[in-house]
């Protein structure tokens, strides 16, 4: 018989040995059991003795392991699997989560054909820097990039990228290194995407990236003397990645007979497997730095409406003066009370803009000690977002992450406008009870969390497609979105601990515009710890105002879990792993188990915010409008869990997610 290290069951879950008999149990948990008679609605997972169903409605889930940084060959790296845990393993038996070590990857960029006067003599690869993007970041996961750069191999005199990154697909961004080439070189940065690496076991990643042909567009602009030092270039209308050369306007350039500039940009086609359709990418206009004026967005598709590889801009620079900005920021309901933070403006329109042009314009302040914003805000509409410190202040409390509108009149120079106020509401509390369900035991010291809620989900359900209604309103490209103040209020995430009968008070929820019309959604998840034996409760889309009472009047019911024993293993790292990047990773290691492991578990959601049970055929939601069909959207955390000393732990599931 095996004996732990500590006297808990479930013991292993909390990192240490896992005990192989069954232990009386605490009233801390709740769906306890010596057999299966103990469990109405479910077995008996006897060797840790508690009730576990036989399954529910999360099936493939994608497992994020992060293991110790300490580890020589695994830490400093997040290691992803998206594993089918929909079957119970045999009496005694693991489901094994098996990861990979880092891949040793090395690879080179080959130059178009138009590229040559950015080689060396001799040469037909480029100098660059590589950023390899995990694609799970396009379905919200957090996840660092992985930065490499091309040397030069002195056995075959090329630009070669050497490194080691953990198994997976990955976007690649490539930016040129331009120096010491000449003056006709002109460096095109381009995005290759869905770059598979590592995903064959047992071999190297070796990547060729070739750069596509270069395309041409040359564009006229009507010259005014205000346009000088102006800069264009091609960006991506989802991920904003630069994706041209950049080209500078100068009045030595004009030409006197037609009053025009013309500015040729090169920009990269587009790589062969991106979802990006033909002409989506958005051609910029900035203005110099420390010049008060807008940007301007211009779809490529308009520009080349009736000439390919042409196009023309006329009079869209037009801003008006600007003028100096000033409101009171105070606490709503109080005598002048000012209430300190960052006040952040976007415009949603500017009055001296032509119809139809894109143009953005930004600028952020801090409320001094009086309690007053000022900033130099060019004439027009601007949403402003107020976000106050994070923790709570004297005489004030908890202050919410307040949005609102307001106009800034033309003014004439140098005069002020004033009298504004930004009156910035309490923070919104979300009171409830958590107990186990069936037998209503109160669980105390459980963490409960309101995170935000992915800000598209739902955004235009299947039935009201074709519907005029706001909620029902297709978003513009993310690029766009962010520039015409259109992209969504993203509040904080907040916690909250229920006491010894169960009852939780999660406060300072933000409520963005705090308006019935204009609610801020929130994910909450009742996270239990491990040691009780109990999942988390997962309920999706909370609105704090709309849903106060409902939460208020009826208490969180914890199900009984989906258990499922669960093992990190680690296999043999690929030939050479130990050679490529020294730097990156140390000798190889052969098989065994990943101990001190923390484990993060999602269930995948589609575009409309359903559960996605089975991801298969299936690709992230890339595109600049509403997506054709079903597609990868987001993740929603289900669970988490640390290994224990031998690798193992419980994945303890809920049944579903609400």
């Amino acid at each position: 018989m095996e004996r732990a290290s500590c006297w808990l069951p479930l013991c292993f879950v909390l990192a240490c040995s896992v005990q192989r008999e069954a232990t009386s149990l605490q009233r801390d948990v709740p769906f306890a059991c010596e057999q299966d008679t103990d469990c109405p609605a479910g077995s008996c997972l006897s060797e840790f003795g508690i009730c576990t169903r036989s399954s529910g409605r999360l099936e493939n889930l994608l497992f994020e392991v992060t293991p110790q940084p300490s580890d020589p060959v695994y830490g400093g790296a997040r290691f992803l699997t998206v594993l089918d845990v929909s079957s119970a393993p045999p009496a005694g038996d693991w489901i094994e989560l098996a990861v990979r070590p880092r891949v040793p990857v090395t690879g080179q960029v080959v130059a178009a054909p138009e590229q040559q006067a950015c080689l060396r003599p001799g040469q037909s690869t480029l100098r660059v820097a590589l950023t390899f993007t995990p694609r799970e970041q396009l379905l919200g996961l957090s996840l660092p990039s992985y930065e490499l750069e091309t040397t030069i191999d002195e056995n075959v005199l090329e630009n070669v990228f050497r490194g080691a990154l953990p198994p997976g697909r990955y976007d690649v961004y490539m930016r040129p290194i331009t120096a010491g080439a000449g003056p006709d070189c002109r460096a095109i940065p381009q995005l290759f995407r869905n770059r598979s690496v590592g995903l064959v076991q047992g071999a190297a990643a070796r990547l060729e990236l070739v750069q596509p042909p270069p395309s041409t567009l040359l564009l006229k602009v009507t010259w005014r003397a205000s346009l000088e030092g102006w800069r264009l270039d091609v960006v991506h209308p989802v991920s904003g990645e630069v994706l041209s050369t950049e080209a500078v306007l100068h009045g030595s350039d004009l030409d006197p007979t037609t009053g025009i500039v013309e500015a040729t940009l090169n920009y990269s086609r587009q790589d062969p497997v991106s979802t990006l359709r033909p002409a989506d990418e958005l051609v910029r206009l900035r203005p110099p730095d420390g010049v008060a004026a807008g940007t301007v967005l211009f779809e490529r598709l308009g520009l080349e409406a009736i000439t390919r590889g042409e196009g023309s801009i006329g009079d869209v620079t037009r801003f008006g003066a600007p003028i100096r900005f000033q409101a009171w920021v105070w606490k709503r309901d109080t005598d002048d009370t000012p209430v300190p933070g960052l006040v952040s403006f976007a415009a949603v329109d500017l009055d001296e803009v032509n119809e139809g042009v894109l143009a953005s314009f930004e600028a952020a302040a801090t409320v001094d000690a009086t309690g007053q914003v000022n900033a130099n805000l060019l004439p027009g509409r601007y949403r402003v977002r107020f976000t106050p410190p994070g923790a709570e202040m004297p005489n004030l409390g908890l202050m919410t992450s307040y949005e609102k509108m307001v106009t800034v009149w033309p003014t004439p120079a140098p005069d002020m406008q004033g009298g504004h106020v930004i009156d910035v509401p309490e923070a919104l509390d979300l009171d409830g009870r958590v107990v186990a369900d069936t037998n209503d035991i109160p669980l105390r010291r459980v963490d409960i969390r309101a995170a935000p809620a992915y800000a598209d989900r739902n955004l235009c359900p299947p039935d009201m497609m074709g519907m005029t209604a706001p909620a029902c309103e297709q978003p513009r490209a993310p690029v766009l979105r962010r520039a015409l103040a259109e992209d969504p209020f993203i509040p904080r995430t907040r916690n909250g601990l229920s006491d010894s009968d169960g009852r939780f008070t999660i406060q300072g929820l933000d409520c963005g515009r705090c308006e019935p019309d204009a609610p801020t959604y929130f994910d909450l998840t009742v996270r239990p710890d491990v040691s009780t034996g109990l999942p988390w409760l997962v309920k999706m889309s909370v609105d704090p105002a709309r849903d106060k009472q409902v939460l208020a009047d009826n208490p969180l019911r914890i199900p009984m879990p989906v258990a499922r024993p669960m093992r990190v293993t680690y296999g043999e790292p690929a030939p050479d792993a130990g050679t490529v990047a020294d730097d990156v990773i140390e000798e190889p290691r052969t098989t065994g188990r990943l101990s001190g492991a923390l484990v993060r578990v999602f269930a995948i959601l589609d575009n409309q915010g359903h559960l996605v049970t089975h991801p298969e055929g299936l690709s992230e939601c890339l595109s600049v409008s509403a997506p054709d069909g079903r597609c990868l959207q987001s993740l929603i955390q289900v669970a988490e869990a640390r290994t224990g000393s031998d690798g193992e732990f419980l994945l303890l599931l809920p049944p579903d997610v609400e």
